[in-house]
């Protein structure tokens, strides 16, 4: 992809902060003109001054302050487009940074599950920094430098034709070494981001898991494996660095011998009298002045190489349309008066391997409904299903009649309430993690949430009660305690659906029997669709409903009573494995 594209990736950001940049730019510009003036006193002194019979000190003094003031000024205005532009580039950064982070969250889990998570954030942190280093490159290198070159190829030829093809006469071989630099460089670069997020994802796996990787005793495998990938980074990042440097001494080299040429033919102008000493000293800074931008925007190209690489990785991520469609007028969802209905529903994560197939289901509103089954049944499948998480690819759901399809998705994750298999927690409060479930959840609404999931039973013991931070994934909860607050994050949203994911997996009995009362409390008078394994846990339902994974038909298990006895089986759905 073109160098440019770092611009392209930023546009919509950059689009606001045009007015800053532009501000900037101008300052740039200004700055341009005053070092255009700068050897103009150091000229006078030397033809009108020092080199006069009667010199005048003042006329010296004028010249030395006019140096002086000249280099303040230009001090000043190259501050003040430094602070404009970067400060822009930072609101860029921001606003890029929010940009692809709401796309990403609002790709299908499809999508999630091809890319890491610690390379998404290696793109939304280090790949963004790229491009706003291009953007400022552009604003503060590329538009004042190309200002100076022509602005001094303009004064340079006007001043003395000879001298300045003799100059410019190294400038053809400068530009076709920059070109195979450029390719080069960007090579190297695209190779080097693409390590770097193979660290990150690596990184963020294995310290996610350190609990698992110390507890296997694996540490050393852990550090080979991180090892490995920082060694492939290092790699890269040398051979990108390489390339880059090997430039600038070249670039210098090839401008010395300009440079060596004008004071060749400049000197010997000045002795055969056709130039005088101060003419041949403004013609030598202002090769300067035309070099130094040559040399900056030659290595302009490796920031740009630098962020074309970076800015393909981001608009991988913005150019994803893999995503559950919003459809086109999509109204609210309905308020669960009747129930949920699944028909014919075939949905398979490999299209060649279905999970489900013509699966068919009711839950009455206020009912409660357990799905038992072997793993891989596609238990938890149907819960993602309702949520419309994923989209099935036969049959329908229906809530109140209305397929999910029909239904605005925010509107209709509104109306349920998901306890997860992994009682995931944020890196905050007991309450903030218990008022994540509701986006106008009050202090109240949070207390009584937890009253309702017997959070209260825990915590008075922590040492902030519902303030207390919980550390990373809630790491200073026990596993019930965790799956206790994830009910309360469900009981606080008030939703008449509540969907339950294996809510005492791995938990021992007494643990276990907390969750049920929890469920009870936390539930009553909800529609409620459970998944388990528990059997203990399925015999709070109204009706169990049992998925085969081998058999053709699963087995609807109604029960009518408060234990295990009485139950009749009818077959109610198909299901196939789930194979990864």
């Amino acid at each position: 992809m073109p160098a440019p594209l770092a611009v392209t990736v930023a546009r919509p950001a950059v689009r606001a902060e045009a007015s800053s940049l532009a501000a900037g730019a101008g300052l740039n510009v200004l700055q341009v003109g005053v070092t255009l003036a700068r050897p103009w006193p150091l000229a006078f002194a030397v033809d009108h001054v020092i080199g006069a019979e009667h010199p005048r000190l003042l006329f010296l003094a004028l010249a030395a302050l006019a140096t002086v003031a000249l280099s303040g000024v230009a001090g000043l205005l190259d501050m003040a487009g430094v602070m404009a532009v970067e400060r822009a580039a930072e609101r860029i950064g921001a606003r890029m940074r929010t940009q692809v982070f709401d796309h990403a969250v609002a790709r299908s889990l499809r999508w999630h599950d091809r890319l890491r998570s610690g390379e998404l954030v290696s793109r939304l942190t280090t790949d963004v920094g790229r491009i706003l280093d291009a953007v400022v490159a552009l604003v503060e290198t590329l538009v004042p430098d190309l200002i100076m070159l022509v602005a001094v190829l303009v004064i340079l030829v006007l001043f003395d034709p000879g001298l300045a093809l003799v100059g410019l006469a190294v400038l053809p071989v400068l530009a076709v070494l920059a070109v195979r630099q450029r390719r080069k460089v960007r090579a190297n670069q695209a190779e080097a981001r693409a390590q770097s997020g193979k660290l990150a994802a690596t990184t963020t796996d294995l310290l996610r898991n350190v609990r698992a990787v110390q507890a296997f005793g694996r540490t050393d495998r852990a550090s080979r494996s991180f090892n490995a990938r920082n060694r492939a980074l290092l790699d890269a990042e040398l051979r990108a660095i390489g390339t880059a440097a090997r430039w600038t001494p070249l670039a210098d080299v090839v401008l010395a011998v300009g440079a060596g040429l004008v004071l060749l033919v400049g000197g010997r102008e000045v002795l055969a009298g056709r130039l005088s000493t101060g003419g041949l000293l403004v013609v030598i800074a202002y090769l300067r002045h035309l070099y130094s931008p040559v040399r900056a925007l030659t290595r302009l190209s490796t920031t740009l190489a630098k962020a074309g690489a970076s800015a393909a990785r981001v608009a991988e991520v913005l150019d994803s349309t893999d995503a559950v469609p919003e459809t086109p007028g999509a109204g609210p969802a309905p308020l669960l008066r009747h129930g949920v209905r699944f028909e014919r529903v075939g949905f398979g994560y490999d299209r060649e391997r279905p999970v489900l197939h013509d699966f068919d289901l009711r839950v009455g509103a206020g009912e409660t409904v357990a799905l038992i089954g072997p793993s891989g049944a596609g238990k938890s499948t149907v819960l993602h299903l309702l949520l419309r998480l994923y989209d099935v690819e036969a049959g329908a759901v229906l809530v109140d009649g209305v397929d999910v399809r029909a239904i605005r998705q925010l509107s209709l994750r509104e109306r349920i309430a998901f306890v997860p298999q992994d009682p995931w927690l944020l890196d905050g409060t007991l309450a903030e993690n218990i008022a994540f479930g509701s986006a106008t959840a009050t202090r109240a609404d949070v207390l009584a949430a937890g009253r309702a999931a017997l959070v209260d039973e825990f915590a008075q013991t922590l040492p902030l009660g519902y303030d207390t931070p919980l550390g990373e994934a809630g790491v200073r909860l026990s596993g019930g305690q965790r799956r206790r607050v994830a009910i309360a994050r469900a009981a606080v949203s008030n939703a008449p659906l509540v969907l339950l994911d294996e809510p005492t997996a791995s938990l021992d009995p007494a643990s276990a029997a907390e969750i049920m009362r929890s469920i009870r409390s936390a539930t009553a008078e909800r529609t409620v669709l459970l998944v388990t394994h528990d059997l203990d846990l399925a015999a709070i339902a109204d009706r169990v409903v049992t998925l085969q994974q081998t058999s053709v038909d699963s087995t609807l298990v109604a029960r009518g009573g408060g234990d295990h006895h009485g139950w009749s089986s009818h077959p109610v759905a198909a299901a196939a494995p789930r194979w990864t």
